[in-house]
């Protein structure tokens, strides 16, 4: 696709003037530092464009197409993105305030070292979104649905994340405290560590099937038995489960029962498994890499791909019952 180059004045009258021309299609638009506000540019195509440190104020970018589009360190206030296709699109270092995203498609962002405020997220779609050192403050997310993400020291400050998909996310180092968390949906979650649980709402949260690390990271009052979840660590027992592409890295999983569990595309890497019961697993294209497997027992598992570099062996039973320890040299 060839770029199109827009050179604008400060107000930005070139672009402008093509919009309200009729123009719409500004797909691949170098646009770096662009400064516009007070204009409504509903419906316009600015996918893959390039958009970085611009910034925007009380603009109308309704039903617009930013797809793939870098918004890298943007400054956006006032301005409405309702039913907008951000998908795909590098939100790294944003400062956005007041903003109106609903119905948005924001499917497989990448949200790190950044910032939203007082903004409207009701509905949007934020499934396989990465977050890291980032915060929502005061922010309606209600419905969202931010299924299969990972969140890594991300703030809900304040929150509505009532009736939110969280399903399938994985949680490290997320702050809840003053938020709304009724009637979400967090089976299949990956909990590594969470807290501000005493001072949120969880009224009828689905934990039903999630993994956690520690008790710590549960709301006080729940039971875990009674709330279907599952702990992660030495002696667990989570034969029969399917934890596809789970990361359970540097974990202690020693003494566990994970037989006839689904494993595939996991990351055990640096894990300690010694112990530790396989029999009838699917490891098919997981990583062990650095794994201590002493006396582990993967007899009938599906090792097809799985990355053994630097494991230890020791009296470990392999697929096909032979017993393998590797000699230190």
């Amino acid at each position: 696709m060839q770029k199109v180059y827009i050179f604008f004045t400060p107000m930005s009258n070139e672009l402008i003037q093509r919009y309200q021309a009729g123009e719409r299609d500004f797909s691949g638009a170098e646009l770096e530092y662009l400064e516009l506000s007070n204009i409504s540019l509903e419906e316009i195509n600015l996918s893959s464009a390039n958009l970085r440190r611009a910034k925007l104020q009380n603009i109308n970018l309704d039903n617009a197409n930013l797809s793939n589009t870098q918004l890298i360190s943007t400054e956006v206030e006032n301005t409405t993105f309702r039913n907008a296709n951000l998908s795909y699109v590098n939100l790294e270092g944003i400062s956005w305030e007041n903003i109106d995203l609903t119905d948005t498609d924001l499917t497989d962002t990448n949200y790190d070292h950044s910032t939203i405020q007082n903004s409207n997220l009701t509905n949007a779609n934020l499934s396989q979104m990465g977050g890291f050192q980032s915060t929502f403050d005061n922010c309606n997310l209600s419905s969202a649905n931010i299924s299969h993400a990972k969140l890594s020291e991300v703030n809900f400050d304040d929150c509505n994340l009532s009736n939110v998909n969280f399903s399938h996310t994985t949680f490290y180092d997320v702050y809840i405290q003053g938020s709304n968390l009724s009637n979400a949906d967090l089976s299949h979650a990956y909990i590594k560590a969470m807290s501000g649980w005493s001072e949120a709402n969880y009224t009828n949260v689905n934990f039903q099937n999630s993994l956690y690390l520690d008790l710590e990271d549960l709301p006080p009052e729940i039971d875990p038995d009674e709330a279907g979840l599952m702990f992660i660590g030495a002696e667990t027992d989570l034969s029969g489960k399917d934890l596809i592409n789970i990361d359970l890295s540097e974990q202690e999983i020693n003494s566990a029962n994970l037989s006839n569990a689904n494993f595939s595309n996991a990351n055990f890497s640096n894990a300690n498994l010694s112990d530790t019961d396989f029999t009838n697993a699917n490891l098919e294209n997981a990583d062990l890499s650095g794994a201590d497997l002493t006396n582990t027992n993967f007899f009938n598992a599906n090792l097809n791909n799985a990355n053994l570099d630097e494991v230890i062996f020791d009296n470990t039973i392999m697929p096909d019952g032979s017993i393998r320890s590797d000699e230190e040299e």
